[in-house]
Protein backbone atom coordinates (compact mmCIF):
# COMPACT_ATOMS: atom_id res chain seq x y z
CA UNK A 1 0.00 0.00 0.00
CA UNK A 2 1.17 3.73 -0.93
CA UNK A 3 2.52 5.08 2.29
CA UNK A 4 0.40 8.11 1.76
CA UNK A 5 -2.42 6.20 1.61
CA UNK A 6 -1.93 5.08 5.27
CA UNK A 7 -1.11 8.13 6.61
CA UNK A 8 -4.28 9.24 5.36
CA UNK A 9 -6.20 6.54 6.59
CA UNK A 10 -4.48 6.89 10.40
CA UNK A 11 -4.76 10.72 9.92
CA UNK A 12 -8.82 9.77 9.39
CA UNK A 13 -9.14 7.32 11.83
CA UNK A 14 -7.58 9.30 14.61
CA UNK A 15 -9.77 12.22 13.79
CA UNK A 16 -13.06 10.45 14.27
CA UNK A 17 -11.31 9.18 17.86
CA UNK A 18 -11.15 12.37 18.40
CA UNK A 19 -14.32 13.56 17.54
CA UNK A 20 -15.66 10.67 19.68
CA UNK A 21 -13.64 10.55 22.73
CA UNK A 22 -13.64 14.81 23.11
CA UNK A 23 -17.31 15.01 23.28
CA UNK A 24 -18.00 13.53 26.51
CA UNK A 25 -15.95 16.05 27.88
CA UNK A 26 -18.59 18.61 26.79
CA UNK A 27 -21.47 17.09 28.39
CA UNK A 28 -19.08 17.42 31.69
CA UNK A 29 -18.66 20.83 31.70
CA UNK A 30 -21.19 23.48 33.22
CA UNK A 31 -19.29 25.24 35.33
CA UNK A 32 -16.26 27.77 35.48
CA UNK A 33 -14.32 25.41 37.83
CA UNK A 34 -15.37 22.53 35.76
CA UNK A 35 -13.92 24.35 32.52
CA UNK A 36 -10.62 25.65 34.38
CA UNK A 37 -9.65 22.35 36.72
CA UNK A 38 -12.36 19.59 35.79
CA UNK A 39 -13.78 20.18 39.14
CA UNK A 40 -10.55 19.29 41.06
CA UNK A 41 -11.73 15.79 40.21
CA UNK A 42 -9.52 14.24 38.05
CA UNK A 43 -7.91 10.56 39.30
CA UNK A 44 -4.77 9.25 39.66
CA UNK A 45 -5.47 7.24 36.28
CA UNK A 46 -6.71 10.90 34.07
CA UNK A 47 -4.20 12.76 35.96
CA UNK A 48 -0.86 10.87 34.73
CA UNK A 49 -2.33 10.70 31.42
CA UNK A 50 -3.13 14.50 30.62
CA UNK A 51 -0.07 15.60 32.89
CA UNK A 52 1.93 13.39 30.39
CA UNK A 53 0.37 13.93 27.20
CA UNK A 54 0.19 18.15 28.10
CA UNK A 55 4.64 17.97 28.65
CA UNK A 56 5.55 15.65 25.85
CA UNK A 57 5.04 18.26 22.75
CA UNK A 58 6.38 18.71 20.25
CA UNK A 59 9.91 19.89 21.38
CA UNK A 60 10.06 16.59 23.20
CA UNK A 61 9.05 14.53 20.08
CA UNK A 62 10.42 16.67 17.10
CA UNK A 63 13.32 18.80 18.54
CA UNK A 64 15.07 16.12 20.95
CA UNK A 65 14.68 13.56 18.34
CA UNK A 66 16.54 15.88 15.94
CA UNK A 67 19.11 17.31 18.56
CA UNK A 68 20.07 13.32 19.13
CA UNK A 69 20.44 12.44 15.95
CA UNK A 70 22.18 15.61 15.11
CA UNK A 71 24.63 15.75 17.76
CA UNK A 72 23.74 12.95 19.95
CA UNK A 73 23.25 12.44 23.44
CA UNK A 74 24.69 15.69 24.92
CA UNK A 75 21.32 16.97 23.96
CA UNK A 76 19.95 14.93 26.91
CA UNK A 77 21.85 17.96 29.45
CA UNK A 78 19.97 20.75 27.55
CA UNK A 79 16.37 19.48 27.39
CA UNK A 80 15.46 16.62 29.81
CA UNK A 81 17.40 16.73 32.42
CA UNK A 82 16.06 20.55 33.20
CA UNK A 83 12.76 19.16 32.55
CA UNK A 84 12.90 16.66 35.30
CA UNK A 85 14.62 18.81 37.82
CA UNK A 86 11.69 21.03 36.87
CA UNK A 87 8.78 18.14 38.09
CA UNK A 88 10.97 17.68 41.16
CA UNK A 89 10.65 21.15 41.82
CA UNK A 90 6.99 20.73 41.47
CA UNK A 91 6.75 18.31 44.61
CA UNK A 92 7.16 21.64 46.55
CA UNK A 93 3.97 23.25 44.95
CA UNK A 94 1.97 20.33 45.27
CA UNK A 95 2.47 20.40 48.53
CA UNK A 96 1.37 24.06 49.64
CA UNK A 97 -0.76 25.26 46.45
CA UNK A 98 -3.94 22.94 46.80
CA UNK A 99 -4.49 25.01 50.80
CA UNK A 100 -5.81 27.66 48.33
CA UNK A 101 -9.16 27.71 46.40
CA UNK A 102 -7.88 28.80 43.30
CA UNK A 103 -8.88 28.30 39.61
CA UNK A 104 -5.70 29.57 37.85
CA UNK A 105 -2.52 30.74 38.81
CA UNK A 106 -2.89 34.28 39.17
CA UNK A 107 -6.05 33.73 40.78
CA UNK A 108 -2.74 32.80 43.86
CA UNK A 109 -1.38 36.01 43.21
CA UNK A 110 -4.44 37.32 44.15
CA UNK A 111 -5.26 35.63 47.38
CA UNK A 112 -1.59 35.67 48.49
CA UNK A 113 -0.56 38.40 47.95
CA UNK A 114 -4.30 40.76 47.78
CA UNK A 115 -3.39 42.11 44.51
CA UNK A 116 -5.67 42.69 41.62
CA UNK A 117 -2.93 43.85 39.45
CA UNK A 118 -0.71 41.01 40.12
CA UNK A 119 -3.36 38.98 39.00
CA UNK A 120 -3.75 40.63 35.76
CA UNK A 121 -0.24 41.12 35.12
CA UNK A 122 -0.26 37.47 35.81
CA UNK A 123 -2.59 36.67 33.29
CA UNK A 124 -1.21 38.55 30.82
CA UNK A 125 1.85 37.09 30.97
CA UNK A 126 0.48 33.85 30.19
CA UNK A 127 -1.62 35.01 27.12
CA UNK A 128 1.33 36.05 25.63
CA UNK A 129 4.03 33.02 26.58
CA UNK A 130 1.30 30.13 24.92
CA UNK A 131 0.22 31.82 21.80
CA UNK A 132 4.03 32.18 20.93
CA UNK A 133 4.48 28.43 22.44
CA UNK A 134 1.67 27.19 20.52
CA UNK A 135 3.76 28.15 17.05
CA UNK A 136 5.83 25.21 18.25
CA UNK A 137 3.00 22.68 18.07
CA UNK A 138 1.61 23.98 15.06
CA UNK A 139 4.98 24.31 13.22
CA UNK A 140 5.67 20.56 14.26
CA UNK A 141 2.22 19.28 13.31
CA UNK A 142 3.03 21.23 9.95
CA UNK A 143 6.42 19.82 9.54
CA UNK A 144 5.33 16.09 9.66
CA UNK A 145 2.37 16.96 7.69
CA UNK A 146 3.29 18.53 4.83
CA UNK A 147 6.43 16.39 4.56
CA UNK A 148 4.73 13.09 4.64
CA UNK A 149 1.43 13.93 2.89
CA UNK A 150 3.06 15.58 0.85
CA UNK A 151 1.17 18.57 1.26
CA UNK A 152 1.39 22.85 1.26
CA UNK A 153 2.99 23.60 4.77
CA UNK A 154 0.27 26.39 5.11
CA UNK A 155 -2.99 23.89 4.27
CA UNK A 156 -0.81 21.67 7.08
CA UNK A 157 -1.18 24.15 9.83
CA UNK A 158 -4.29 25.06 9.38
CA UNK A 159 -5.77 21.52 9.99
CA UNK A 160 -4.12 21.30 13.61
CA UNK A 161 -6.15 24.53 14.30
CA UNK A 162 -9.15 22.64 13.85
CA UNK A 163 -8.30 19.68 16.23
CA UNK A 164 -7.05 22.40 18.40
CA UNK A 165 -10.14 24.44 18.41
CA UNK A 166 -12.56 21.35 18.81
CA UNK A 167 -10.72 19.67 21.73
CA UNK A 168 -10.23 22.92 23.87
CA UNK A 169 -14.13 24.00 23.60
CA UNK A 170 -14.77 21.41 26.50
CA UNK A 171 -12.59 22.57 28.62
CA UNK A 172 -10.23 20.55 30.87
CA UNK A 173 -12.22 17.72 31.08
CA UNK A 174 -12.50 17.13 27.43
CA UNK A 175 -8.49 17.89 27.02
CA UNK A 176 -8.01 15.27 30.00
CA UNK A 177 -10.12 12.77 27.77
CA UNK A 178 -8.71 13.27 24.76
CA UNK A 179 -5.33 13.68 25.94
CA UNK A 180 -5.90 9.57 27.07
CA UNK A 181 -6.25 8.82 23.68
CA UNK A 182 -3.20 11.34 22.43
CA UNK A 183 -0.83 9.60 25.03
CA UNK A 184 -1.73 6.32 24.17
CA UNK A 185 -1.21 6.66 20.70
CA UNK A 186 2.51 8.67 21.70
CA UNK A 187 3.36 5.73 23.84
CA UNK A 188 2.35 3.03 21.11
CA UNK A 189 4.16 4.84 18.36
CA UNK A 190 7.57 5.37 19.76
CA UNK A 191 7.02 1.37 21.42
CA UNK A 192 6.81 0.81 17.63
CA UNK A 193 9.62 3.03 16.11
CA UNK A 194 12.05 1.86 18.84
CA UNK A 195 11.33 -1.66 18.79
CA UNK A 196 11.54 -1.16 14.60
CA UNK A 197 14.99 0.37 14.63
CA UNK A 198 16.47 -2.01 17.24
CA UNK A 199 15.15 -4.99 15.07
CA UNK A 200 16.91 -3.32 11.96
CA UNK A 201 20.44 -3.14 13.85
CA UNK A 202 20.30 -6.10 15.86
CA UNK A 203 20.88 -4.68 19.41
CA UNK A 204 21.20 -1.41 21.26
CA UNK A 205 24.76 -2.21 22.25
CA UNK A 206 25.64 -2.61 18.71
CA UNK A 207 23.75 0.80 17.75
CA UNK A 208 26.05 2.07 20.32
CA UNK A 209 29.33 0.06 18.69
CA UNK A 210 28.25 1.78 15.73
CA UNK A 211 27.14 5.10 16.62
CA UNK A 212 30.83 5.63 18.14
CA UNK A 213 32.44 4.51 14.62
CA UNK A 214 30.38 6.70 12.55
CA UNK A 215 31.04 10.24 14.47
CA UNK A 216 34.42 9.08 16.58
CA UNK A 217 32.44 8.57 19.60
CA UNK A 218 30.65 12.40 19.32
CA UNK A 219 27.42 11.12 19.71
CA UNK A 220 28.02 9.21 22.80
CA UNK A 221 29.93 12.01 24.91
CA UNK A 222 28.24 13.96 27.16
CA UNK A 223 31.16 16.49 27.24
CA UNK A 224 31.37 16.58 23.27
CA UNK A 225 28.63 19.15 21.60
CA UNK A 226 29.70 21.12 18.54
CA UNK A 227 26.54 23.51 18.70
CA UNK A 228 26.99 25.16 22.79
CA UNK A 229 29.82 25.74 25.34
CA UNK A 230 29.55 24.49 28.75
CA UNK A 231 27.70 27.63 29.85
CA UNK A 232 25.38 27.53 27.45
CA UNK A 233 24.03 23.84 28.40
CA UNK A 234 24.06 24.62 31.85
CA UNK A 235 22.14 27.97 31.66
CA UNK A 236 19.88 26.41 28.02
CA UNK A 237 19.10 23.23 30.55
CA UNK A 238 18.31 26.00 33.39
CA UNK A 239 15.54 27.58 31.42
CA UNK A 240 13.72 24.40 30.89
CA UNK A 241 13.91 23.04 34.63
CA UNK A 242 13.08 26.24 35.75
CA UNK A 243 10.39 27.19 33.26
CA UNK A 244 8.79 23.89 34.02
CA UNK A 245 8.79 24.50 37.69
CA UNK A 246 6.47 27.97 37.34
CA UNK A 247 4.09 26.31 34.22
CA UNK A 248 1.12 27.31 34.64
CA UNK A 249 0.13 24.36 32.64
CA UNK A 250 1.89 21.79 35.05
CA UNK A 251 0.35 23.87 38.53
CA UNK A 252 -2.84 23.51 37.21
CA UNK A 253 -2.44 19.63 36.56
CA UNK A 254 -1.77 19.96 40.45
CA UNK A 255 -4.87 21.58 41.06
CA UNK A 256 -7.42 19.50 38.92
CA UNK A 257 -6.44 16.34 40.72
CA UNK A 258 -8.84 14.92 43.03
CA UNK A 259 -6.36 15.69 45.66
CA UNK A 260 -2.96 16.41 47.26
CA UNK A 261 -1.92 12.70 47.07
CA UNK A 262 -3.30 12.15 43.74
CA UNK A 263 -0.66 14.91 42.70
CA UNK A 264 2.29 13.85 44.23
CA UNK A 265 1.78 10.70 42.81
CA UNK A 266 0.75 12.12 39.10
CA UNK A 267 4.16 13.80 39.48
CA UNK A 268 6.30 10.96 40.62
CA UNK A 269 4.76 8.27 38.58
CA UNK A 270 4.83 10.72 35.10
CA UNK A 271 8.05 11.32 35.45
CA UNK A 272 8.81 7.29 35.10
CA UNK A 273 6.79 7.30 32.18
CA UNK A 274 8.36 10.09 30.59
CA UNK A 275 12.31 8.65 31.36
CA UNK A 276 10.72 5.85 28.86
CA UNK A 277 9.31 7.64 26.02
CA UNK A 278 12.85 9.74 26.20
CA UNK A 279 14.27 6.48 26.14
CA UNK A 280 13.06 5.54 23.05
CA UNK A 281 13.43 8.84 21.76
CA UNK A 282 17.18 8.35 21.82
CA UNK A 283 16.69 5.15 20.61
CA UNK A 284 15.12 6.74 17.36
CA UNK A 285 17.67 9.29 16.92
CA UNK A 286 21.21 7.67 17.41
CA UNK A 287 19.79 4.27 15.83
CA UNK A 288 18.30 6.37 12.80
CA UNK A 289 21.73 8.23 12.43
CA UNK A 290 23.33 4.49 12.57
CA UNK A 291 20.87 3.05 9.77
CA UNK A 292 22.04 6.12 7.58
CA UNK A 293 25.81 5.36 8.32
CA UNK A 294 26.63 8.57 9.61
CA UNK A 295 25.43 10.48 6.19
CA UNK A 296 26.55 13.77 5.79
CA UNK A 297 23.09 15.28 4.70
CA UNK A 298 22.39 18.60 6.62
CA UNK A 299 18.99 18.38 8.06
CA UNK A 300 17.46 20.77 10.01
CA UNK A 301 16.86 19.37 13.50
CA UNK A 302 12.86 19.94 13.10
CA UNK A 303 12.70 18.20 10.04
CA UNK A 304 14.94 15.35 11.20
CA UNK A 305 11.78 13.19 12.63
CA UNK A 306 9.77 13.43 9.17
CA UNK A 307 12.76 12.34 7.43
CA UNK A 308 13.22 9.08 9.61
CA UNK A 309 9.38 7.99 8.96
CA UNK A 310 9.96 8.31 5.40
CA UNK A 311 13.26 7.50 4.68
CA UNK A 312 14.41 5.38 7.06
CA UNK A 313 11.54 3.26 9.33
CA UNK A 314 9.75 3.54 5.85
CA UNK A 315 6.96 1.07 6.51
CA UNK A 316 2.93 0.64 6.73
CA UNK A 317 3.84 1.14 10.74
CA UNK A 318 4.62 4.52 9.89
CA UNK A 319 1.24 5.72 10.11
CA UNK A 320 1.05 4.89 13.68
CA UNK A 321 4.49 7.14 14.29
CA UNK A 322 3.24 9.40 12.18
CA UNK A 323 -0.03 10.32 14.34
CA UNK A 324 1.84 9.68 17.35
CA UNK A 325 3.72 13.13 16.00
CA UNK A 326 0.31 14.85 15.72
CA UNK A 327 -1.02 13.62 19.17
CA UNK A 328 2.09 15.15 20.76
CA UNK A 329 1.22 18.22 19.15
CA UNK A 330 -2.30 18.23 19.75
CA UNK A 331 -2.33 17.32 23.34
CA UNK A 332 0.02 20.43 24.17
CA UNK A 333 -1.95 22.80 22.83
CA UNK A 334 -5.32 22.05 23.31
CA UNK A 335 -4.10 22.44 27.45
CA UNK A 336 -2.69 26.04 26.74
CA UNK A 337 -5.21 26.86 24.59
CA UNK A 338 -7.35 26.66 27.91
CA UNK A 339 -4.91 28.31 29.63
CA UNK A 340 -4.86 31.22 27.46
CA UNK A 341 -9.10 31.28 27.82
CA UNK A 342 -9.07 31.12 31.82
CA UNK A 343 -6.59 33.28 32.30
CA UNK A 344 -8.34 36.05 29.97
CA UNK A 345 -11.52 35.32 31.62
CA UNK A 346 -11.15 34.73 34.89
CA UNK A 347 -8.38 36.89 35.57
CA UNK A 348 -8.61 39.98 33.25
CA UNK A 349 -11.87 40.57 31.89
CA UNK A 350 -13.62 39.31 35.00
CA UNK A 351 -11.40 42.25 36.50
CA UNK A 352 -12.81 44.91 34.13
CA UNK A 353 -16.01 43.81 32.99
CA UNK A 354 -18.28 41.30 34.85
CA UNK A 355 -16.92 40.93 38.76
CA UNK A 356 -19.40 37.64 39.03
CA UNK A 357 -19.37 36.21 35.62
CA UNK A 358 -22.32 33.54 34.97
CA UNK A 359 -21.25 29.89 34.00
CA UNK A 360 -22.75 30.50 30.92
CA UNK A 361 -21.27 33.88 30.10
CA UNK A 362 -17.88 32.47 31.21
CA UNK A 363 -17.74 29.46 29.28
CA UNK A 364 -19.11 31.60 26.02
CA UNK A 365 -16.20 34.34 26.22
CA UNK A 366 -13.68 31.50 27.12
CA UNK A 367 -14.70 29.91 23.79
CA UNK A 368 -13.64 32.75 21.48
CA UNK A 369 -11.04 33.65 23.48
CA UNK A 370 -9.68 29.94 22.33
CA UNK A 371 -10.70 30.55 18.75
CA UNK A 372 -8.85 34.05 18.98
CA UNK A 373 -5.92 33.07 20.07
CA UNK A 374 -5.62 29.73 17.87
CA UNK A 375 -5.58 32.16 15.12
CA UNK A 376 -2.79 34.57 16.61
CA UNK A 377 -0.31 31.87 16.74
CA UNK A 378 -1.68 30.17 13.52
CA UNK A 379 -0.44 33.22 11.36
CA UNK A 380 2.52 33.20 13.66
CA UNK A 381 3.09 29.79 12.81
CA UNK A 382 3.48 30.49 9.13
CA UNK A 383 7.46 32.13 9.56
CA UNK A 384 8.50 28.92 11.92
CA UNK A 385 11.18 30.03 14.53
CA UNK A 386 14.53 28.03 13.18
CA UNK A 387 14.93 26.01 16.06
CA UNK A 388 11.92 24.73 18.25
CA UNK A 389 13.91 23.88 21.18
CA UNK A 390 15.73 27.43 21.41
CA UNK A 391 12.55 28.98 20.72
CA UNK A 392 10.78 27.34 23.64
CA UNK A 393 13.35 27.61 25.92
CA UNK A 394 12.34 31.40 25.64
CA UNK A 395 9.33 31.17 26.80
CA UNK A 396 10.02 28.69 29.83
CA UNK A 397 12.23 31.45 30.25
CA UNK A 398 9.99 33.92 30.72
CA UNK A 399 7.48 31.92 33.63
CA UNK A 400 10.76 31.10 35.03
CA UNK A 401 11.74 34.83 36.05
CA UNK A 402 8.16 36.13 36.51
CA UNK A 403 6.28 33.29 38.23
CA UNK A 404 8.68 31.05 39.66
CA UNK A 405 9.97 33.57 42.94
CA UNK A 406 6.42 35.18 43.47
CA UNK A 407 4.68 31.43 43.46
CA UNK A 408 7.11 29.61 45.09
CA UNK A 409 8.08 32.17 47.44
CA UNK A 410 4.36 32.80 49.14
CA UNK A 411 4.27 29.27 49.09
CA UNK A 412 6.77 28.86 51.84
CA UNK A 413 8.05 32.37 52.83
CA UNK A 414 5.67 34.19 55.30
CA UNK A 415 7.62 37.71 54.52
CA UNK A 416 6.70 38.07 50.95
CA UNK A 417 4.92 41.00 49.83
CA UNK A 418 2.91 41.92 46.91
CA UNK A 419 5.73 44.81 45.68
CA UNK A 420 8.25 41.91 46.41
CA UNK A 421 6.19 39.96 44.00
CA UNK A 422 5.91 42.71 41.84
CA UNK A 423 9.11 44.28 41.25
CA UNK A 424 10.89 40.18 40.96
CA UNK A 425 8.77 39.95 37.75
CA UNK A 426 9.46 43.82 36.85
CA UNK A 427 13.15 43.10 37.37
CA UNK A 428 13.27 39.56 36.15
CA UNK A 429 11.49 40.53 32.83
CA UNK A 430 13.51 43.32 32.40
CA UNK A 431 16.63 41.61 32.61
CA UNK A 432 16.12 38.80 30.42
CA UNK A 433 14.85 42.17 27.79
CA UNK A 434 18.32 43.91 28.01
CA UNK A 435 20.80 40.57 28.05
CA UNK A 436 19.47 38.94 25.17
CA UNK A 437 20.26 42.07 22.30
CA UNK A 438 23.45 42.78 24.29
CA UNK A 439 24.06 38.73 23.92
CA UNK A 440 24.00 38.79 20.28
CA UNK A 441 27.11 41.15 20.05
CA UNK A 442 29.03 39.35 22.87
CA UNK A 443 30.24 35.51 22.72
CA UNK A 444 30.48 35.33 26.52
CA UNK A 445 27.03 36.84 26.82
CA UNK A 446 25.75 34.97 23.98
CA UNK A 447 26.77 31.65 25.98
CA UNK A 448 24.47 32.61 28.90
CA UNK A 449 20.70 31.96 28.27
CA UNK A 450 18.61 35.25 29.28
CA UNK A 451 16.77 33.11 32.15
CA UNK A 452 20.12 33.59 34.07
CA UNK A 453 20.85 36.62 34.89
CA UNK A 454 16.50 37.25 34.60
CA UNK A 455 16.50 34.56 37.33
CA UNK A 456 19.24 36.30 39.83
CA UNK A 457 17.82 39.35 39.62
CA UNK A 458 14.24 37.83 40.44
CA UNK A 459 15.42 36.23 43.08
CA UNK A 460 17.10 39.44 44.57
CA UNK A 461 14.63 42.18 43.79
CA UNK A 462 11.92 39.16 45.58
CA UNK A 463 14.02 39.12 48.73
CA UNK A 464 15.25 42.76 49.18
CA UNK A 465 12.03 44.46 48.38
CA UNK A 466 9.77 41.85 50.72
CA UNK A 467 12.14 43.05 53.34
CA UNK A 468 11.82 46.69 52.58
CA UNK A 469 8.02 46.57 52.36
CA UNK A 470 6.59 43.95 54.52
CA UNK A 471 3.94 45.02 57.08
CA UNK A 472 3.90 42.55 59.91
CA UNK A 473 -0.05 42.76 60.43
CA UNK A 474 -0.74 41.21 57.34
CA UNK A 475 1.95 38.38 56.92
CA UNK A 476 -1.09 35.96 59.07
CA UNK A 477 -3.60 37.22 56.75
CA UNK A 478 -1.52 36.49 53.27
CA UNK A 479 -0.46 32.82 54.44
CA UNK A 480 -4.03 31.81 55.34
CA UNK A 481 -5.85 32.07 51.93
CA UNK A 482 -9.39 30.58 50.91
CA UNK A 483 -8.31 27.19 51.80
CA UNK A 484 -9.60 23.98 50.83
CA UNK A 485 -7.83 21.35 51.60
CA UNK A 486 -5.47 20.64 54.02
Amino acid sequence: MNNILVYMLSLTLYTLFLLFWGKNGFKKTNTIRDFCVADNSLDIFTSIFTFTATWFSAVSMQSVTGYVYTYGYITILYSVIGWFLGASILIFAANRIRQYDIMTIPEFFKVRYDSNILQIFGGVIIIACYIFYMIIQIVGFGFIVSELLDIHYNVAIFSIYLFIVYTSFGGLFSVSKTDILNFTIVLLGLLVAATMIIKDIGSIQTMHLMAFEISDGSLLNLSSNPLFPPMTVFTLGLAWGLGTAANPQYLTRILSARNKKTAFHMISYSVIVMGVLYLFLMILGIGSRVIALGSDVIIPTNQVLPYIIKYIIDSPAGGLIFISVIASAISTANSQLILIASSFTHDIYSKFKRPHLSNDHFIYVARIIIFISATMSLILSINPPESLLLFGSYIWGIFAVTFLMPLYGGLYWQKATSQGALWSILFGLLTMAIWYPLSQKSNFLYSVHPVFPGFIMAMVSFFVVSLKTQDKNTISKAMNGDAYEA
